[in-house]
């Protein structure tokens, strides 16, 4: 047998030895090479899955006409729906009642985003009555109940959550707080105790891995951004996502609020920088969604208003400039934690909000010019809050599990999505570096007062009123589009609805 193999084997060498080519027939089994593909789709798919599992993306609508920004959810069973403001400077979910809307005294446009009707849904549980009372400063307020019920968030469904019911309120809309626990409003004004506010509930009840949320609110322009609890979306930002650290109160050494070190802010336009903070400055700043502008220090607003050749209304409690100023393309620029922290570039176009009077006039100067109010105010006796206009133009993670923020440059009008969740309880920020040499700093305020304009009663705006540029390389690059020595007309004889909606955009803090 073994001389039949050797001699069949030389013969094959001859034979191939001989010929000039070989061919083999190869015929394709595409029953075979479909089954391939499919198998290696679904290996794709998992892996893209995996990724993606324990992570709830919420639309957010840009309201903002209402100076606010909502998400849709549902309460109950049946689900009745609701929008609601989200907020990251509180830490409650509460509803207004249908009792509270019917009283039209303390509610003009009543409740035009939903309304709880406890007695129609079969899972209500009234489980603190008369316990719930939050109070803003700028006077309005809800008190009411605390109940537990079925609430659905995009994919989500948590049971037996926690909520506030407003039985009496101020505030047509209701608020989605998903802050620290710590700063709800039962531990203040109620029996203290806490409980699992949205982003606790969902990682108990196995929906996300960790206390965790991104935050991207898109351009002033679009009508929508989105909020994704669990994860991030590297589509979603540009540049390098830099991880910074939040600090506590520093009269309870408790986190309460998201607070930042703030160490930077510069003004760049076609004619220069200017530096408009001290080499060595560093500021605690609160990361606030429920607030519809910036509120900055006043000595850094009375330099900031000489670059801008903006001017403080009184009469309206309001900082104004020329509608022009949005087609500069100059950039306020924060930056945070030290040299080797995040910085946000904010261009104009997301810091000049419109003005409308009651009866649809758009204010103009006395050359012609159309009137804006400028999207940062001075915060007098207000902790520095960083509110919409500045947190349009960031992505931004909040990581309660590790008392952490990373920030990057967003990436507007993004169309794709690249979704990678927190792998566990506790994990770091996926793909965040964390700043080196980060500076630190102590917040003295206690809580969160916000509102939505530039002071409330009782506070004191310093800041320069109609501030002259000196010294300032960049004034004239931004001074361009703006109007030099006028003043609006009188003012006495109009309403300014977006001055008086701002304030509806608080988010939550009890006083």
């Amino acid at each position: 047998m073994a001389r039949l193999i050797t001699a069949l084997l030389s013969f094959l060498l001859l034979t191939l030895a001989s010929a000039s080519t070989v061919q083999f027939e190869i015929v394709q089994n595409r029953d075979v090479r479909t089954a391939q593909l499919q198998r290696r789709s679904l290996v794709l798919q998992r892996r893209f899955l995996d990724r993606r599992a324990g992570t709830v993306t919420a639309a957010l609508t840009n309201a903002e006409v209402q100076g606010l920004y909502a998400a849709n959810i549902t309460i109950g069973t049946p689900p009745q729906s609701f929008g609601v403001q989200i907020d990251t400077g509180s830490s409650d979910l509460w509803v207004p009642s249908d009792a509270a809307c019917a009283v039209t005294t303390q509610l003009q446009n009543g409740c035009p985003n939903g309304q709880f009707v406890s007695s129609a849904s079969s899972t209500f549980q009234d489980v603190g009555q008369g316990d719930f009372n939050i109070s803003y400063v700028d006077g309005t307020g809800s008190t009411g109940d605390y109940f537990q019920d079925t609430m659905r968030i995009g994919s989500a469904t948590l049971t037996n959550f926690e909520m506030g019911l407003a039985t009496a309120t101020t505030i047509g809309t209701g608020i989605m707080g998903i802050g620290y626990n710590t700063s709800e409003a039962n531990v203040d004004t109620g029996n203290g105790t806490e409980y699992a506010n949205m982003p606790l509930a969902m990682v108990n009840q196995g929906v996300i891995n960790s206390a965790a949320y991104s935050l991207w609110l898109n351009d002033l322009q679009a009508t929508s951004g989105n909020v994704l609890f669990g994860g991030i979306d590297t589509a979603k930002y540009n540049g390098e996502l830099i991880s910074i650290n939040v600090y506590s109160t520093g009269r309870s050494r408790r986190v309460t609020s998201f607070t930042v070190a703030w160490t930077s802010l510069s003004a760049t336009s076609s004619s220069g920088t200017d530096v408009l903070t001290a080499s060595n400055f560093a500021e605690p700043a609160i990361l606030d969604s429920g607030t519809t502008i910036t509120l900055l220090p006043d000595e850094i607003c009375t330099k900031l208003f000489s670059e801008l050749g903006a001017s403080i209304n009184n009469q309206l409690g309001a900082v104004i400039v020329p509608c022009d100023l949005a087609k500069n393309t100059g950039t306020i620029n924060y930056a945070f934690g030290g040299p080797g922290g995040p910085t946000i570039k904010v261009q104009m176009s997301q810091l000049v909000l419109p003005l409308t009077t009651t009866t649809g006039q758009v204010p103009t100067y006395q050359n012609g010019q159309t009137v804006c109010q400028l999207g940062i105010q001075p915060a007098g006796q207000l902790p520095t809050l960083f509110g919409d206009t500045f947190l349009r133009s960031a992505y931004v993670v909040y990581d309660l599990e590790n008392n952490q923020i990373a920030l990057a440059q967003t990436n507007f009008d993004a169309k794709n999505s690249n979704i990678v969740s927190f792998a566990s309880k506790g994990a770091p920020i996926p793909s965040a570096t964390q700043a080196s040499n980060e500076l630190a700093v102590t917040q003295t305020a206690s809580g969160n007062p916000r509102v939505g304009g530039a002071t409330a009663a009782g506070t004191d705006a310093a800041a320069t009123s109609n501030p002259t540029a000196t010294g300032l390389n960049a004034a004239s690059g931004f001074k361009t589009s703006a109007a030099q020595s006028v003043q609006p007309f009188a003012w006495s004889k109009v309403v300014v609805l977006a001055v008086s909606v701002t304030f509806m955009g608080v988010g939550g803090l009890l006083l």
